[in-house]
């Protein structure tokens, strides 16, 4: 599980983010949802140490963020770029073997649990290929397979439906839906709302940088008056 508590973020005298509170629970998809600015993005990169914590904490299964390093926090969540941020030298299976190598495994052991990933995610055909000789959902597909060679116990993704077409938003849904259903703990940022209604169990509405509204998928919207008006 993740926390966050009282969580504020300053940059230049601007407040990004003011007493943020909420949590992340295993096996399920929590959604953030505002208009552009809103501080979403911010609240995901905070998680993995990209964005300075001003005041709050943040802490996963009882574990304070900022006391673990740059690699434990890797191996506890794991992070998908809006712009997938492949390495566009390496092929598919270089890329998702690269953090693995970085980690202590020898090049057998990281092959073996890439090529492992990449055929869970029905991508293993691609291995050789290069991040340019994929569409935009193969490619997303790639940055998840990588983020998920470290075995994270939290999976984050920025705008994840921006450059899909509804056939790739598809086959995301599923992927997210099955991934939440073995226990992986997932947060993302998103302003389609089709994509949101389709895969939330808890949805954050965030406005000027902070929460305005909760709703979880037991309730009913019309509950929630402003996430409401959006899915």
């Amino acid at each position: 599980m993740v926390i966050v508590n009282n969580l504020t973020i300053k940059l230049k005298n601007e407040t990004i983010l003011k007493s943020i509170s909420c949590s992340l629970l295993p096996g399920r998809i929590t959604t953030l949802i505002g208009q552009s600015g809103a501080g979403k993005t911010s609240l995901l990169k905070s998680f993995i140490g990209l964005m300075p914590i001003t005041d709050g904490k943040i802490t996963i299964n009882d574990k304070k963020i900022n006391s673990l390093s740059s690699k434990q926090r890797s191996e506890e969540i794991g992070y998908v770029f809006q712009e997938f941020n492949l390495f566009a030298n390496l092929t598919v299976l270089q890329n998702c073997i690269d953090p693995l190598i970085v980690h202590g495994l020898n090049k057998s052991q990281a092959e073996k649990r890439a090529l492992e990933i990449l055929q869970e995610l029905e991508m293993q055909n691609f291995a050789n290929k290069y991040p340019s000789e994929l569409s935009g959902g193969q490619q997303q597909r790639i940055a998840i397979a990588r983020a998920l060679c470290l075995k994270p116990k939290v999976l984050l993704l920025d705008e994840p439906t921006a450059s899909l077409d509804p056939l790739n938003t598809t086959i995301l849904v599923n992927i997210l839906k099955k991934l939440a259903a073995q226990g992986l703990t997932i947060c993302l940022s998103s302003q389609d709302m089709g994509f949101v209604k389709q895969i939330f169990d808890r949805v954050y509405y965030i406005k000027s940088g902070e929460i305005a509204e909760f709703c979880d998928s037991n309730q009913q919207i019309s509950s929630c008056p402003l996430i409401s008006k959006f899915i």
